[in-house]
């Protein structure tokens, strides 16, 4: 399989949408959040993500195929002392288990070597046990902080990792 990653572009903004909006739907099992009475989910503005320089979103693609997306934040949209933040990280249901997620990570961190972190909902536990697997086969240690979030009303269990990129990164491990 031949997975890449494709920086999303404003005149891609249709289909980023639309995916967003799917991303939302699937996580709306760990954030709780409900369904707009127009049918879609209420999403902030995310026209920044591919008008900001300092954001970084592509799209993720296997063998031209249209599968997912990653999202990139660096300074100011990072905690402090951090260079980098995955934000989000979306495969459609059909290409999961096949080392997609894993791939398109590794495109990112051979772009954007240095310090980050990934914020997730603690009760995703398959969103964890992917971050905790990838950085652990990369021989990469990480900090691991619980928190909470507040979203919709809801207080919500999050975990956040941090850890180092080195400029060259192994794909293999």
């Amino acid at each position: 399989m031949n997975t890449k990653i494709q920086k999303i572009t404003e005149a891609d903004q249709e289909c980023f949408v639309n995916m967003f909006n799917y991303y939302l739907y699937e996580l709306s099992a760990y954030s709780l959040e409900d369904i707009g009475t127009n049918g879609i989910f209420e999403m902030d503005d995310i026209s920044p993500y591919y008008q900001d320089e300092r954001l970084h979103p592509y799209f993720i693609k296997v063998n031209e195929n249209l599968v997912g997306f990653i999202l990139v934040t660096s300074p100011p949209y990072v905690s402090e002392g951090v260079d980098y933040s995955v934000q989000e990280l979306f495969v459609l249901p059909k290409y999961r288990g096949m080392n997609i997620a894993k791939e398109a990570a590794m495109c990112i961190f051979r772009l954007f070597p240095g310090r980050y972190d990934v914020g997730i909902f603690k009760s995703n536990t398959k969103a964890v046990k992917f971050w905790t697997n990838l950085l652990s086969s990369l021989n990469i240690a990480a900090d691991l902080k619980e928190g909470v979030v507040e979203i919709a009303g809801n207080t919500l269990s999050t975990i956040a990792l941090t850890f180092v990129i080195q400029s060259e990164v192994d794909s293999h491990a």
